[in-house]
């Protein structure tokens, strides 16, 4: 993590010192960007309770796409609670533990590409 940081900064130091010397480098990448649309919570009870798992298919897939009509729950009884959306959305922080009394099982984003 450290190399690929220090990587960075030396290619953000390179760029400024182009511009600085008149010669902007001309650069052809896209830049992928997750836009933050809202929160789903774990399916609870009247009292509160969760009441299914986040759907095994969808545990480690961290802004892997998330399809109208793909399962995204498990209840206990082991019945599939599928994603109910209008769009394709990409989940991330799926299953945080530092989330659950905050009532949110994954935040979902939407992906943009971005020519830089």
């Amino acid at each position: 993590m450290f190399q690929q940081t220090e990587q960075l900064i030396y290619g953000i130091l390179d760029y400024f010192e182009g511009c600085n010397q008149g010669n902007i480098p001309q650069i052809n990448n896209t830049l992928t960007l997750y836009q933050y649309i809202g929160t789903i919570d774990y399916p609870r009870s009247d009292r509160q309770e969760i009441q299914a798992m986040i759907h095994p298919q969808l545990q480690f897939r961290d802004y892997e796409p998330l399809n109208p009509g793909d399962p995204i729950f498990l209840t206990f009884e082991g019945k599939d609670i599928l994603y109910d959306g209008a769009s394709t959305v990409y989940p991330i922080f799926i299953n945080e533990a530092a989330y659950y009394e905050k009532g949110i099982a994954m935040y979902l984003t939407q992906k943009q590409q971005e020519v830089v």
